[in-house]
């Protein structure tokens, strides 16, 4: 893999998700970890076995802190389906740039 190709690593948590009293601790680091997995391709392609495996959880923990940035609407969740069917292509998390740019009191 060359320079180009290599992603940037980096998290941003903003003050928003930091001092979000609703969040725990493991759902604003994993917020953390999209915003890294997000910033080659504008969203994150990693999959709730991904992980799972990195923060030594199980997928239902992921699935459940994936649910509760979603619904906080910290997060878009969109799903591409293979054409004419119903089996899941990709999934891209996405950071919600308006929820991200608001300002906490």
């Amino acid at each position: 893999m060359n320079e180009k190709e290599k992603p940037s690593y980096y998290a941003i948590i903003p003050a928003n998700v930091r001092y979000c009293e609703s969040l725990s601790p493991n759902e604003k680091l994993l917020y953390g970890e999209i915003t890294a997995l997000s910033n080659k391709e504008g969203y994150c392609w990693a999959s709730n076995g991904y992980f799972a495996e990195l923060y030594a959880v199980s997928k239902r923990s992921i699935t459940r802190w994936l649910e509760k940035l979603n619904s906080e609407g910290f997060i878009a969740v969109e799903y591409e389906f293979f054409k004419g069917t119903k089996q899941l292509e990709k999934r891209k998390l996405i950071i919600e740039k308006t929820k991200y740019l608001k300002h906490t009191p």
